[in-house]
């Protein structure tokens, strides 16, 4: 067993598993936005047309959100999921999701740069106006790849997952 460093205790959850930094949060979210998006973006516009706005807030996000960003999308979201479900409780999938999560958010960036190269005039070696916007998705792809696959803090957090719940009607 090899040893923690030494982490405060407020950078531990309800059970006692580290929490994910803020920075392992955006990398989820960038990389799961064409699954999140959509979902954030349809309640701001619910609670808008509550309110009485006709803002669409859509079609400022419309660049981002393209049929090739959805199976990068997919992976993360699948270990999104995993956090999101990650309690003594959890099913044996979601503790194997959240066990290979640093390398499915790793292949989900690789994948993500890869279609987004292909997909755009960048994979011809052409810098546009219109470049702008995957350039930056590729930036971000790098470097989220790099920070997911060489964080030690992020290698900790996949690395913890709470222990299984009895059974009921058993003890410990």
């Amino acid at each position: 067993m090899a040893l923690r460093p030494p982490y405060s205790p407020s950078r531990y959850d309800k059970h006692f598993c580290l929490k994910p930094p803020a920075l392992l949060w955006a990398a989820l979210f960038y990389l799961s936005r064409a699954i999140t998006l959509p979902v954030v973006l349809g309640l701001t516009s619910l609670a808008g047309t509550l309110a009485g706005e006709k803002a669409d807030i859509r079609s400022i996000f419309e660049p981002v959100l393209d049929l090739y960003s959805l199976p990068p999308s997919l992976i993360a979201a699948a270990v999104l999921f995993a956090l999101a479900r990650r309690s003594p409780r959890a099913s044996s999938s979601t503790r194997w999701i959240w066990a290979h999560g640093r390398m499915l958010l790793a292949a989900s960036a690789a994948l993500d740069l890869v279609l987004v190269v292909v997909s755009t005039p960048l994979g011809h070696g052409e810098i546009t106006e219109q470049t702008k916007l995957p350039l930056l998705a590729v930036i971000f792809d790098l470097y989220f790849f790099a920070y997911i696959l060489s964080a030690r803090h992020v290698r900790a957090v996949f690395s913890d997952f709470p222990d299984p719940a009895p059974a009921a009607g058993t003890s410990k």
